[in-house]
């Protein structure tokens, strides 16, 4: 059924609740028609979690796992996201308490997950508007709607760039084929020629040095790419939503980048001690 109650704006609509029987049908309909979901009071269960992912696709295992970080030991397909002690800098980025910019989930692969879905155990402490590590979301497509009038000189030359140039990105731990596609890329479901997918990731501008193209490319390629992400994170395209423990967000993870704004890592604690913040969120990418 559909909550009622404190609906979002934006891509999420309106939010779904129910049995978790009755919630693989809705969160179905609801994902072919919008590409996005929001659900609300689901139990913080990895095993009920996972069932309830089937319903959509096959959660993939953890790229990652790999590395024996304990964020893959709760279940091998969820990435639990949670601050650590120790300081920001060793922390992986996502756990440092800092904005992330919108990004795709395994930007890097070659076989595109459908959908990414992130559950919020516990949203941490309380804190001002736009500082609580409120989720982003940012239809790619809008965002080149936003590059076309914040730059419109470029803008043509920079969307030849980022749909007809390969790139490769990489990450550790990974046994997937790379992909070599270009930034951007047709939608075999395409709903309009403007229906596109994307896969950006945080790593594009550090790995962009040692890709395979000529110095002249790459520095044009470097504008280009920056357009897009500085389009994708203004306030005017980029939606915002404080979720609560119990409530998932479901992308189609093609269409859509998502982020977070910053949150506060850590406080004085008692003495001289520094508590973490109890912040944690359980993200599962979906084939």
């Amino acid at each position: 059924m559909k909550d009622m109650n404190m609906a979002p704006t934006g891509p999420l609509g309106q939010p779904l609740s129910g049995t978790a029987a009755d919630l693989g049908s809705l969160a179905s309909q609801t994902l072919a028609a919008s590409n996005a979901a929001l659900i609300r009071g689901f139990p913080p269960d990895p095993d009920q979690y996972i069932a309830f992912l089937r319903t959509l696709g096959q959660p993939l295992d953890n790229y990652g796992a790999g590395s024996r970080n304990t964020a893959y030991a709760l279940h091998p397909s969820i990435n639990v996201v949670r601050c650590t002690a120790g300081p920001a800098s060793a922390a992986r980025v996502q756990e440092r308490g800092g904005p992330l910019p919108p990004h795709s989930a395994r930007a890097f692969s070659a076989h595109r997950p459908r959908y990414i879905a992130m559950f919020m155990i516990d949203p941490g402490w309380p804190a001002p508007a736009g500082e609580a590590g409120e989720s982003v979301i940012v239809r790619w497509t809008d965002a080149l709607r936003h590059m076309l009038r914040a730059s419109p000189r470029t803008y043509d030359e920079d969307y030849a760039l980022l749909t007809q140039t390969p790139i490769t990105i990489t990450a550790q731990h990974v046994t997937d084929q790379w992909a070599t596609t270009p930034l951007i890329y047709p939608l075999p479901d395409a709903s309009n020629g403007d229906d596109v997918g994307a896969r950006y990731s945080l790593a594009l501008t550090d790995q962009l040095p040692v890709m395979p193209m000529d110095n002249q490319l790459r520095e044009r390629y470097a504008a280009a790419a920056d357009r897009f992400a500085r389009a994708a994170s203004d306030p005017s395209v980029r939606f915002t939503y404080p979720m609560r423990a119990g409530e998932i967000i479901i992308l189609d993870n093609n269409r859509y980048g998502h982020g977070r704004l910053t949150f506060p890592r850590t406080r004085p604690g008692p003495g001289t001690t520094t508590e973490i913040s109890p912040r944690e969120l359980w993200s599962v990418v979906i084939a």
